[in-house]
């Protein structure tokens, strides 16, 4: 069963904004501080309007015991309410991730999944041969 919220309120006060959520098939890796963070093959691209690509990671994919929760939490129209992350050991208010713990039902697909701050990480590549 998943954990989703229902439709969200976003679309449908916008139906015009779009939030396209992709299976990539490329190996993405985070690194932060020298630390490797993220290594997937299973990763969901977001092209969303009026924001800058974004890779989700499933949560398996992601050393969550080198991150830490924090209190934080804003609500997004179109995805639900997200939780952010700063990695343990390292700058406890710099936050580099977040997940949306229950998604709207129009982006099941980011359900369990951790996106990373683009700016605050390296983020790499790999194209699968």
């Amino acid at each position: 069963m998943s954990g989703n919220k229902g439709p969200a309120p976003g679309f449908i006060n916008h139906p015009e904004h779009i939030v396209r959520v992709t299976p990539s098939d490329s190996r993405w890796v985070v690194c932060a501080n020298d630390v490797v963070l993220a290594d997937s093959v299973g990763a969901k691209v977001v092209d969303e309007t009026g924001y800058r690509r974004v890779v989700y990671f499933p949560a398996s994919d992601v050393s969550t015991d080198l991150l830490a929760m924090t209190e934080d939490r804003t609500t997004c129209p179109f995805k639900g309410e997200a939780r952010y992350f700063v990695q343990r050991d390292f700058d406890s208010d710099h936050v580099i991730a977040w997940t949306y713990p229950l998604v709207f039902d129009e982006i099941a697909l980011l359900e369990g999944h951790i996106a990373f701050y683009n700016d605050r990480i390296e983020l790499q590549q790999k194209i699968n041969n």
